[in-house]
C-alpha cells in the first residue's frame, strides 16, 4: 500500500469515527480541532525540514491523537494510541513506523515531553493556538467543554489562574513555532494576567463591601443584645481577670510572709547568739554585719509588699455624676454611710458605661498595685540569695583565713 494510500485512509476513517461518534457537548475536542492540527503539523513539518516518511507519520498521529478523547477523557493518548496501532495494522503498516506513530501521540500527553523533533512538531500543533489571537475563543470553547462534560460551572478566576498556570508552563519546541508564535503566547499571557488582576480587585472590592455590609448588621445586633443585658463574655472576662488578680496578689503576700519569717529568725539568731560572741571572734564581725544588712533589708522590702494602702474613703454626688470614683474599690466608700453608697452604687449600676468603666479602673489599679508588689518582691528575693551567697562566703573566708582566732565553742553553748 502507498503512502497516499494509507494516509488517505487514516484520514477517512478518523472523520468518519469523528463525525458520527462526538457527542454535541465536545465543542473543542471535535473534528474542526483535529483538521486545525493536522494543517499546523503539515506546516511546521516542512518548515521543520522533515522528509517524505516522517511527514507521512506525523499526520497520522496527528489525526488519530484526539480519537481517544470519545472513550476517555482522562486518558485518551492511550486510547487514541491504541485506536491507531489497530488501525495500521488492519491496513498492514509497518511495524516501526507505527511505534513511531504512537509514541507521537503519547508524547502530547501532558505535560508533553517529545522525544524527536517529529514529536516536537505534533506537540507544538496540538497546543498552537496558545500562540494565537484566537488562543481566548478556544480557551471559552474548552471551558464550556468542561462545564457541560463535569456538570459544574467554573467561577473566571480560577479559570483564568488555571490559564496563566497553564501558558507559563507551556513551551513551543520547534524553532519555527517559536519565531512565529513565541510572542503572541507571551502577549496572551500578558493579557491573561490583566483580566486575572482586574477580576481579583472587583472580587476584593464586592468582598469588602459584603464584609461591610455583614459587619455593619453585626454591629446593630450587638448593640441591641447589649441595650437588653451585659454580655456574657464579658462578665466571664471580669470575673477571670477579677481572680487572677486576687490569686496572684496572695501568692506574692504569701511570698513575703515567707521572706518575713525567715529572716526574723535569722536576725533573732544573730542578736540571741552571733552578737554576743563577737568579742572573743572579732573576725566575724564583718561576715555577721553583712549576714544582718542583707536579712534586715529583705525584711524591709518583704513588708513593703504587705503594706496596705489606705486612702480617705470618701465621695461626693459629683464625684459620681462625673463618673470619676470607682466604687468597687472599697477604699473609695470605707468612711462612707449606707445611704451614700447605695445611692452611688445604683447610679453606676443604671449606667453601663459607668459600670464597666469602673470594673476597668478597678483592674487597671489592682495591677499597678500587683506590678508594685511582684516588684519588691523581686527585689527581695534577690537580696535574700545573693546576700546569703555573699554571708556564706564571708563566713567561709573568715574561719579558712582565721582558724586559730575562730572559737566555735562559746557560739554552740
Amino acid at each position: 500500500m502507498s503512502n497516499g494510500n494509507i494516509l488517505k485512509l487514516a484520514e477517512q476513517h478518523v472523520q468518519s469515527v469523528l463525525r458520527t461518534g462526538t457527542p454535541s457537548d465536545f465543542v473543542y475536542h471535535d473534528i474542526l480541532h483535529t483538521m486545525e492540527v493536522v494543517d499546523s503539523c503539515e506546516k511546521i513539518g516542512k518548515k521543520s525540514g522533515l522528509n517524505d516518511e516522517e511527514m507521512e507519520i506525523l499526520l497520522i498521529a496527528a489525526w488519530f491523537h484526539d480519537v481517544g478523547y470519545l472513550d476517555n477523557c482522562e486518558s485518551h493518548e492511550e486510547k487514541s494510541s491504541a485506536a491507531a496501532r489497530n488501525f495500521l495494522e488492519e491496513n498492514n503498516y509497518p511495524e516501526k513506523k507505527i511505534n513511531r506513530v504512537t509514541s507521537a501521540i503519547m508524547a502530547t500527553k501532558l505535560p508533553t515531553s517529545p522525544k524527536d523533533l517529529l514529536e516536537e512538531v505534533l506537540c507544538d500543533a496540538d497546543l498552537l493556538h496558545v500562540g494565537k489571537q484566537e488562543f481566548f475563543d478556544k480557551s471559552e470553547l474548552f471551558r464550556a467543554e468542561l462545564e457541560r462534560r463535569d456538570k459544574k460551572t467554573m467561577d473566571d478566576i480560577f479559570w483564568l489562574n488555571k490559564n496563566i498556570d497553564f501558558v507559563t508552563n507551556h513551551k513551543f519546541y520547534t524553532q519555527f513555532a517559536r519565531e512565529q508564535f513565541e510572542e503572541q503566547k507571551n502577549a496572551n499571557l500578558l493579557k491573561l494576567q490583566k483580566k486575572y488582576r482586574k477580576k481579583l480587585t472587583k472580587l476584593k472590592e464586592e468582598d469588602l463591601k459584603s464584609e461591610k455590609f455583614e459587619l455593619e448588621k453585626e454591629k446593630f445586633a450587638a448593640k441591641k443584645e447589649l441595650d437588653k443585658k451585659a454580655e456574657r463574655g464579658i462578665e466571664t472576662m471580669f470575673r477571670n481577670v477579677m481572680r487572677t488578680h486576687v490569686s496572684f496578689s496572695a501568692m506574692a503576700d504569701n511570698k513575703a510572709n515567707i521572706m518575713i519569717s525567715v529572716n526574723t529568725l535569722i536576725l533573732t539568731a544573730i542578736i540571741a547568739v552571733l552578737a554576743r560572741k563577737l568579742d572573743s571572734n572579732p573576725h566575724l564581725i564583718f561576715p555577721t554585719a553583712l549576714l544582718t544588712v542583707v536579712s534586715l533589708t529583705t525584711l524591709i522590702f518583704a513588708v513593703l509588699v504587705t503594706r496596705p494602702k489606705v486612702t480617705q474613703g470618701t465621695f461626693t454626688k459629683e464625684d459620681i455624676k462625673n463618673k470619676s470614683t470607682n466604687l468597687l474599690f472599697f477604699g473609695n466608700f470605707s468612711n462612707m454611710s449606707l445611704d451614700d453608697f447605695s445611692w452611688g452604687m445604683q447610679e453606676m449600676m443604671n449606667d453601663k458605661d459607668y459600670l464597666y468603666s469602673s470594673m476597668i479602673k478597678d483592674f487597671y489599679y489592682l495591677g499597678i498595685v500587683l506590678g508594685q508588689k511582684y516588684k519588691y518582691l523581686r527585689v527581695c528575693y534577690n537580696i535574700f540569695m545573693y546576700g546569703l551567697i555573699l554571708s556564706v562566703i564571708a563566713f567561709t573566708a573568715a574561719v579558712i583565713l582565721y582558724p586559730h582566732g575562730t572559737n566555735l565553742t562559746p557560739l554552740l553553748e
